[in-house]
């Protein structure tokens, strides 16, 4: 998931932090193409986990700050996507990872967060000061 100029919102510190994730996400994707996907998953699925939660909860203080209407249904979006991560780390933990789950997460991580940054986060540009 190469990250673009246009997915920034205009929040340097929100932008910086989008940008390590698309940075997760292709680390995540090289590693599939090499066959090493399933060494690489659980360090994502771990960074994920720890580092949403920091970036969501700089998103959310953001959106309070600027009072964006949009917000109850935004964070409901992220803790969704925590609670996926969540699930995915479950279940590699008690399934192990093969190649069937190393494709599932790969596609459900770049389709939630292109189409979160993209969609969802792009709406904040117009409260970006």
């Amino acid at each position: 998931m190469t990250w673009r100029e246009n997915f920034k919102i205009g929040v340097p510190e929100i932008d910086k932090q989008h940008k390590e994730l698309c940075d997760q996400v292709d680390k995540l994707q090289e590693a599939c193409t090499q066959g090493k996907g399933a060494e690489e998953v659980k360090k994502v699925l771990e960074f994920l986990a720890s580092y949403t939660v920091k970036h969501f909860a700089n998103e959310e203080a953001f959106q309070l700050k600027v009072k964006y209407p949009g917000y109850a249904q935004h964070k409901a979006l992220h803790t969704d996507f925590l609670n996926q991560v969540t699930k995915l780390k479950k279940e590699a933990t008690e399934n192990g990872v093969n190649v069937a789950m190393v494709i599932k997460i790969n596609r459900m991580i770049s389709d939630w967060l292109v189409n979160h940054i993209r969609a969802v986060d792009s709406e904040l540009k117009a409260y970006a000061g």
